[in-house]
Protein backbone atom coordinates (compact mmCIF):
# COMPACT_ATOMS: atom_id res chain seq x y z
CA UNK A 1 0.00 0.00 0.00
CA UNK A 2 1.09 3.30 -0.60
CA UNK A 3 2.04 5.98 2.06
CA UNK A 4 -0.11 8.40 2.81
CA UNK A 5 0.96 11.69 1.86
CA UNK A 6 1.48 14.29 4.97
CA UNK A 7 -0.05 17.28 5.48
CA UNK A 8 1.31 20.89 4.35
CA UNK A 9 0.47 22.80 7.86
CA UNK A 10 1.29 26.93 7.24
CA UNK A 11 4.21 28.12 9.93
CA UNK A 12 2.37 30.48 12.28
CA UNK A 13 2.44 34.46 11.63
CA UNK A 14 2.61 36.68 14.01
CA UNK A 15 0.49 40.37 12.53
CA UNK A 16 1.66 43.42 14.59
CA UNK A 17 -0.23 46.65 14.82
CA UNK A 18 2.78 48.27 12.91
CA UNK A 19 2.07 45.73 10.03
CA UNK A 20 -1.61 46.83 9.70
CA UNK A 21 -1.12 50.02 9.38
CA UNK A 22 -0.69 51.58 5.85
CA UNK A 23 2.80 53.40 4.83
CA UNK A 24 3.09 57.03 4.92
CA UNK A 25 2.39 57.90 1.25
CA UNK A 26 5.01 60.57 -0.40
CA UNK A 27 1.70 63.36 -0.06
CA UNK A 28 0.60 62.80 3.97
CA UNK A 29 4.67 63.19 4.01
CA UNK A 30 4.84 66.00 2.07
CA UNK A 31 1.34 67.65 3.72
CA UNK A 32 2.72 66.90 7.27
CA UNK A 33 5.62 68.72 6.62
CA UNK A 34 4.40 71.61 5.19
CA UNK A 35 2.40 71.92 8.35
CA UNK A 36 5.58 71.86 10.64
CA UNK A 37 6.90 74.66 7.53
CA UNK A 38 3.96 76.98 8.53
CA UNK A 39 4.40 76.79 12.37
CA UNK A 40 8.21 77.41 11.51
CA UNK A 41 7.13 80.35 9.51
CA UNK A 42 4.58 81.93 12.03
CA UNK A 43 7.22 81.18 14.54
CA UNK A 44 10.01 83.70 12.65
CA UNK A 45 7.34 86.01 11.95
CA UNK A 46 6.48 86.52 15.53
CA UNK A 47 10.49 87.09 16.12
CA UNK A 48 10.94 90.12 13.70
CA UNK A 49 7.81 92.11 14.03
CA UNK A 50 8.41 91.87 17.81
CA UNK A 51 11.99 92.63 17.34
CA UNK A 52 10.62 96.21 15.79
CA UNK A 53 11.96 95.07 12.06
CA UNK A 54 15.60 95.44 13.73
CA UNK A 55 18.10 92.84 12.24
CA UNK A 56 20.79 93.07 15.36
CA UNK A 57 17.79 91.61 17.06
CA UNK A 58 15.91 89.27 15.19
CA UNK A 59 18.69 87.84 12.96
CA UNK A 60 19.96 85.45 16.03
CA UNK A 61 16.26 83.89 17.16
CA UNK A 62 15.40 83.62 12.98
CA UNK A 63 18.70 81.82 12.66
CA UNK A 64 18.17 79.30 15.99
CA UNK A 65 14.73 78.83 14.19
CA UNK A 66 16.42 77.57 11.43
CA UNK A 67 18.55 75.51 12.47
CA UNK A 68 15.47 74.11 14.08
CA UNK A 69 13.39 73.55 11.39
CA UNK A 70 16.27 71.93 9.44
CA UNK A 71 16.36 69.11 12.51
CA UNK A 72 12.79 68.67 11.63
CA UNK A 73 13.37 67.85 7.93
CA UNK A 74 16.29 66.22 8.54
CA UNK A 75 14.98 63.69 11.23
CA UNK A 76 11.64 63.12 8.95
CA UNK A 77 13.53 62.34 6.16
CA UNK A 78 16.08 59.74 8.14
CA UNK A 79 13.09 58.03 9.77
CA UNK A 80 11.26 58.16 6.07
CA UNK A 81 14.35 56.58 4.41
CA UNK A 82 16.65 55.23 6.62
CA UNK A 83 19.48 57.94 5.82
CA UNK A 84 20.94 61.33 6.63
CA UNK A 85 21.15 63.18 3.78
CA UNK A 86 21.95 66.68 4.63
CA UNK A 87 21.72 68.15 1.45
CA UNK A 88 18.94 66.84 0.64
CA UNK A 89 16.75 68.26 3.65
CA UNK A 90 18.17 71.97 2.88
CA UNK A 91 16.79 71.98 -0.70
CA UNK A 92 13.67 70.55 0.31
CA UNK A 93 12.93 73.21 3.47
CA UNK A 94 13.75 75.72 1.01
CA UNK A 95 11.09 74.59 -1.71
CA UNK A 96 8.57 73.66 1.05
CA UNK A 97 9.02 77.43 2.54
CA UNK A 98 8.70 79.23 -0.69
CA UNK A 99 5.58 77.44 -1.16
CA UNK A 100 4.38 78.39 2.34
CA UNK A 101 5.68 81.94 1.55
CA UNK A 102 3.96 81.88 -2.19
CA UNK A 103 0.63 81.11 -0.69
CA UNK A 104 0.48 83.74 2.18
CA UNK A 105 1.93 86.49 -0.29
CA UNK A 106 -1.54 85.26 -2.56
CA UNK A 107 -3.56 85.59 0.26
CA UNK A 108 -2.62 89.22 0.45
CA UNK A 109 -2.10 88.81 4.47
CA UNK A 110 0.06 91.67 5.82
CA UNK A 111 3.80 91.51 6.56
CA UNK A 112 4.44 91.11 2.65
CA UNK A 113 7.83 92.93 3.05
CA UNK A 114 8.82 90.39 5.79
CA UNK A 115 7.76 87.26 4.43
CA UNK A 116 10.09 88.65 1.16
CA UNK A 117 12.94 89.11 3.76
CA UNK A 118 12.85 85.50 4.87
CA UNK A 119 12.18 84.24 1.48
CA UNK A 120 15.18 85.73 -0.01
CA UNK A 121 17.82 86.14 2.71
CA UNK A 122 16.98 82.77 4.38
CA UNK A 123 15.59 80.15 1.93
CA UNK A 124 17.29 81.36 -1.38
CA UNK A 125 13.33 81.68 -2.53
CA UNK A 126 14.02 84.25 -5.73
CA UNK A 127 10.37 85.76 -4.75
CA UNK A 128 9.78 89.34 -6.01
CA UNK A 129 7.18 91.75 -5.23
CA UNK A 130 7.52 94.17 -8.44
CA UNK A 131 6.41 97.62 -8.62
CA UNK A 132 5.45 100.75 -10.74
CA UNK A 133 8.98 102.79 -11.14
CA UNK A 134 7.24 105.33 -10.86
CA UNK A 135 6.74 104.30 -6.85
CA UNK A 136 10.40 105.34 -6.86
CA UNK A 137 10.18 108.29 -8.39
CA UNK A 138 12.74 111.12 -7.05
CA UNK A 139 11.96 114.47 -6.01
CA UNK A 140 12.55 117.20 -8.60
CA UNK A 141 16.49 118.31 -9.35
CA UNK A 142 17.83 115.13 -7.10
CA UNK A 143 19.22 113.38 -9.87
CA UNK A 144 19.79 115.88 -12.98
CA UNK A 145 21.19 115.17 -16.54
CA UNK A 146 20.79 111.76 -17.10
CA UNK A 147 19.65 112.43 -20.80
CA UNK A 148 23.23 111.55 -22.20
CA UNK A 149 23.22 108.01 -19.73
CA UNK A 150 20.00 106.53 -21.04
CA UNK A 151 20.49 107.64 -24.86
CA UNK A 152 23.78 106.13 -24.59
CA UNK A 153 22.32 102.56 -22.65
CA UNK A 154 19.65 102.44 -25.11
CA UNK A 155 22.21 102.78 -28.07
CA UNK A 156 24.89 100.95 -26.72
CA UNK A 157 23.61 99.00 -23.93
CA UNK A 158 25.98 100.21 -21.62
CA UNK A 159 27.43 103.14 -19.84
CA UNK A 160 28.98 104.12 -16.24
CA UNK A 161 27.87 107.72 -14.26
CA UNK A 162 29.80 108.80 -11.44
CA UNK A 163 29.39 111.01 -8.67
CA UNK A 164 25.87 109.02 -7.21
CA UNK A 165 27.65 109.27 -3.57
CA UNK A 166 30.52 111.40 -2.26
CA UNK A 167 33.09 110.20 -0.53
CA UNK A 168 31.92 111.05 3.16
CA UNK A 169 28.63 109.51 2.19
CA UNK A 170 30.43 106.16 0.95
CA UNK A 171 32.66 106.12 4.19
CA UNK A 172 29.64 105.69 6.14
CA UNK A 173 28.23 103.19 4.30
CA UNK A 174 30.85 100.98 4.38
CA UNK A 175 31.36 100.80 8.02
CA UNK A 176 27.36 100.22 8.31
CA UNK A 177 28.01 97.30 5.90
CA UNK A 178 31.54 95.76 8.11
CA UNK A 179 29.30 96.14 11.30
CA UNK A 180 25.76 95.21 10.18
CA UNK A 181 26.55 92.92 7.60
CA UNK A 182 30.05 91.17 7.47
CA UNK A 183 30.45 90.97 11.28
CA UNK A 184 26.53 89.76 12.33
CA UNK A 185 25.94 86.59 11.96
CA UNK A 186 23.14 84.94 9.64
CA UNK A 187 23.10 88.73 7.89
CA UNK A 188 24.70 87.52 4.54
CA UNK A 189 25.09 83.76 2.74
CA UNK A 190 27.51 82.41 0.68
CA UNK A 191 26.05 83.55 -3.29
CA UNK A 192 25.74 80.87 -5.80
CA UNK A 193 25.82 80.63 -9.79
CA UNK A 194 28.34 82.86 -11.02
CA UNK A 195 29.88 83.76 -7.94
CA UNK A 196 32.96 82.40 -6.36
CA UNK A 197 33.63 82.76 -2.73
CA UNK A 198 31.53 85.71 -2.69
CA UNK A 199 28.58 86.76 -0.07
CA UNK A 200 25.19 88.33 -0.10
CA UNK A 201 22.31 89.46 1.07
CA UNK A 202 18.73 91.20 0.08
CA UNK A 203 17.94 94.82 1.01
CA UNK A 204 14.45 95.86 1.12
CA UNK A 205 13.43 99.25 0.21
CA UNK A 206 11.52 101.20 2.31
CA UNK A 207 14.71 100.56 4.25
CA UNK A 208 14.46 98.53 7.10
CA UNK A 209 14.38 100.14 10.71
CA UNK A 210 17.87 100.98 12.02
CA UNK A 211 19.30 101.34 8.27
CA UNK A 212 22.07 104.95 8.46
CA UNK A 213 20.73 107.35 6.65
CA UNK A 214 23.98 107.38 4.61
CA UNK A 215 22.41 103.66 2.47
CA UNK A 216 19.16 104.70 3.10
CA UNK A 217 20.29 107.38 0.87
CA UNK A 218 22.02 104.91 -1.34
CA UNK A 219 18.82 102.99 -1.90
CA UNK A 220 16.74 105.80 -2.62
CA UNK A 221 18.94 106.75 -5.20
CA UNK A 222 19.54 103.58 -7.06
CA UNK A 223 15.68 102.69 -7.19
CA UNK A 224 14.77 106.06 -8.37
CA UNK A 225 17.32 105.26 -11.85
CA UNK A 226 14.59 103.45 -13.38
CA UNK A 227 12.04 105.84 -13.28
CA UNK A 228 14.29 108.63 -14.41
CA UNK A 229 15.47 106.01 -17.75
CA UNK A 230 11.84 106.06 -18.90
CA UNK A 231 11.30 109.59 -17.94
CA UNK A 232 14.05 110.80 -20.44
CA UNK A 233 13.18 107.97 -23.44
CA UNK A 234 14.39 104.36 -22.27
CA UNK A 235 11.59 102.55 -24.96
CA UNK A 236 10.97 99.33 -22.95
CA UNK A 237 8.80 99.30 -20.18
CA UNK A 238 9.87 98.41 -16.23
CA UNK A 239 9.01 97.39 -13.20
CA UNK A 240 11.02 97.56 -10.27
CA UNK A 241 11.41 94.71 -7.50
CA UNK A 242 11.09 95.58 -3.97
CA UNK A 243 14.18 94.74 -3.15
CA UNK A 244 18.66 95.50 -3.87
CA UNK A 245 21.13 92.74 -4.15
CA UNK A 246 24.36 93.79 -1.66
CA UNK A 247 27.53 91.72 -2.09
CA UNK A 248 30.58 91.70 -0.36
CA UNK A 249 33.69 90.39 -2.91
CA UNK A 250 36.46 89.40 -0.23
CA UNK A 251 40.24 88.72 -1.14
CA UNK A 252 40.30 85.99 -3.38
CA UNK A 253 36.61 86.21 -4.17
CA UNK A 254 35.43 86.98 -7.66
CA UNK A 255 32.07 86.47 -10.00
CA UNK A 256 32.74 84.82 -13.20
CA UNK A 257 32.00 85.37 -16.91
CA UNK A 258 27.82 85.53 -17.25
CA UNK A 259 25.59 87.32 -18.62
CA UNK A 260 22.58 88.70 -15.61
CA UNK A 261 19.73 87.15 -18.06
CA UNK A 262 20.65 84.59 -19.86
CA UNK A 263 17.69 84.79 -22.23
CA UNK A 264 17.80 86.39 -26.01
CA UNK A 265 13.83 86.58 -26.67
CA UNK A 266 11.19 88.95 -25.70
CA UNK A 267 10.41 87.12 -22.47
CA UNK A 268 10.03 88.48 -19.47
CA UNK A 269 12.59 88.68 -17.20
CA UNK A 270 15.59 91.25 -16.43
CA UNK A 271 16.03 94.27 -18.42
CA UNK A 272 18.28 96.71 -16.93
CA UNK A 273 21.42 96.07 -14.18
CA UNK A 274 22.09 99.14 -12.26
CA UNK A 275 25.25 98.29 -9.86
CA UNK A 276 26.37 101.29 -7.43
CA UNK A 277 29.94 100.66 -5.93
CA UNK A 278 29.81 101.55 -2.14
CA UNK A 279 33.93 101.26 -2.18
CA UNK A 280 35.96 104.31 -0.69
CA UNK A 281 39.54 105.30 -0.93
CA UNK A 282 39.38 103.13 -3.76
CA UNK A 283 42.87 102.80 -5.83
CA UNK A 284 43.46 101.24 -9.21
CA UNK A 285 45.89 98.58 -7.82
CA UNK A 286 42.97 97.45 -5.37
CA UNK A 287 41.48 95.38 -8.14
CA UNK A 288 37.87 94.66 -7.91
CA UNK A 289 36.72 96.05 -11.22
CA UNK A 290 34.36 94.79 -13.12
CA UNK A 291 35.51 93.78 -16.70
CA UNK A 292 32.97 94.40 -19.43
CA UNK A 293 32.89 92.70 -22.36
CA UNK A 294 31.99 96.13 -24.65
CA UNK A 295 34.45 97.38 -27.81
CA UNK A 296 36.38 100.06 -28.16
CA UNK A 297 33.29 102.66 -28.23
CA UNK A 298 32.11 100.95 -25.40
CA UNK A 299 28.95 99.36 -26.74
CA UNK A 300 28.17 95.64 -25.94
CA UNK A 301 29.60 92.92 -28.15
CA UNK A 302 26.72 91.03 -29.52
CA UNK A 303 26.99 87.40 -29.79
CA UNK A 304 30.82 86.99 -29.89
CA UNK A 305 31.99 83.44 -30.75
CA UNK A 306 33.16 82.08 -27.31
CA UNK A 307 32.83 85.19 -24.66
CA UNK A 308 35.33 83.11 -22.33
CA UNK A 309 38.53 83.30 -25.23
CA UNK A 310 41.00 85.75 -23.51
CA UNK A 311 40.84 89.19 -25.18
CA UNK A 312 42.83 92.43 -25.37
CA UNK A 313 41.12 95.32 -22.82
CA UNK A 314 39.48 98.22 -24.97
CA UNK A 315 42.16 100.74 -24.13
CA UNK A 316 44.81 98.30 -24.87
CA UNK A 317 47.27 100.35 -27.02
CA UNK A 318 48.10 96.80 -28.73
CA UNK A 319 44.60 96.45 -29.93
CA UNK A 320 44.72 98.37 -33.10
CA UNK A 321 43.38 95.31 -35.29
CA UNK A 322 40.10 95.94 -36.30
CA UNK A 323 39.06 92.41 -36.03
CA UNK A 324 41.02 92.29 -32.27
CA UNK A 325 38.48 95.20 -31.32
CA UNK A 326 35.49 93.77 -32.02
CA UNK A 327 36.52 91.19 -29.48
CA UNK A 328 37.93 93.20 -25.75
CA UNK A 329 36.84 94.49 -22.89
CA UNK A 330 36.86 96.79 -20.41
CA UNK A 331 38.09 97.36 -16.52
CA UNK A 332 35.82 99.24 -15.10
CA UNK A 333 37.01 100.17 -11.45
CA UNK A 334 34.62 100.62 -8.62
CA UNK A 335 35.81 104.07 -7.73
CA UNK A 336 33.39 105.64 -5.24
CA UNK A 337 29.46 106.83 -5.96
CA UNK A 338 30.35 105.45 -10.00
CA UNK A 339 27.32 103.36 -10.98
CA UNK A 340 27.32 101.03 -13.54
CA UNK A 341 24.67 100.85 -15.92
CA UNK A 342 23.73 98.13 -18.93
CA UNK A 343 21.43 95.79 -20.21
CA UNK A 344 20.87 92.78 -18.21
CA UNK A 345 20.72 90.03 -20.95
CA UNK A 346 23.26 91.33 -23.66
CA UNK A 347 26.25 92.53 -21.11
CA UNK A 348 29.07 89.17 -20.38
CA UNK A 349 30.54 90.53 -17.95
CA UNK A 350 32.84 89.55 -14.64
CA UNK A 351 34.03 90.62 -11.37
CA UNK A 352 37.30 90.57 -10.69
CA UNK A 353 38.87 89.72 -7.15
CA UNK A 354 40.00 92.86 -4.97
CA UNK A 355 42.84 93.36 -2.58
CA UNK A 356 40.35 94.66 -0.05
CA UNK A 357 36.87 93.61 0.72
CA UNK A 358 34.07 95.26 -1.86
CA UNK A 359 30.82 96.21 -1.32
CA UNK A 360 28.60 96.37 -4.24
CA UNK A 361 24.56 97.45 -4.10
CA UNK A 362 22.29 96.22 -7.43
CA UNK A 363 19.08 97.02 -8.68
CA UNK A 364 17.32 94.60 -11.09
CA UNK A 365 15.03 96.37 -13.43
CA UNK A 366 12.50 94.27 -15.58
CA UNK A 367 10.70 94.07 -18.19
CA UNK A 368 7.04 94.88 -17.53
Amino acid sequence: AKPKPKSFVEPPVTVTKEDLEEPESDQQFRQELLRETKEINAKMMTVIQESGRNPAVFLPKVMSLKEEYHSQILSRISAKSGEQEDFAAEKLGEELMKEVIMAILQRGISGSADQLDLANNHFRAGILQQRSPSDFALQEGDLDGLEPAVSRVAQRGFVTIEGLLDEEIATAIHQECEEKFWKQSGAMSLAQGPADGIFECWLPFPARQGTSPELEHALRILFGLPHEFLRHGYATKLKVPTMAHLVCIPPGGREKLHRDFACDSGAAGRELTFSLFLAHQWKMEDGGALRARIDASEAIIHDPKDPKDPVQPADDPKSGDPEEEKRCFKDVLPEVGRCAIFRSRELWHEMLTPRHRLWVLTLFAYRA
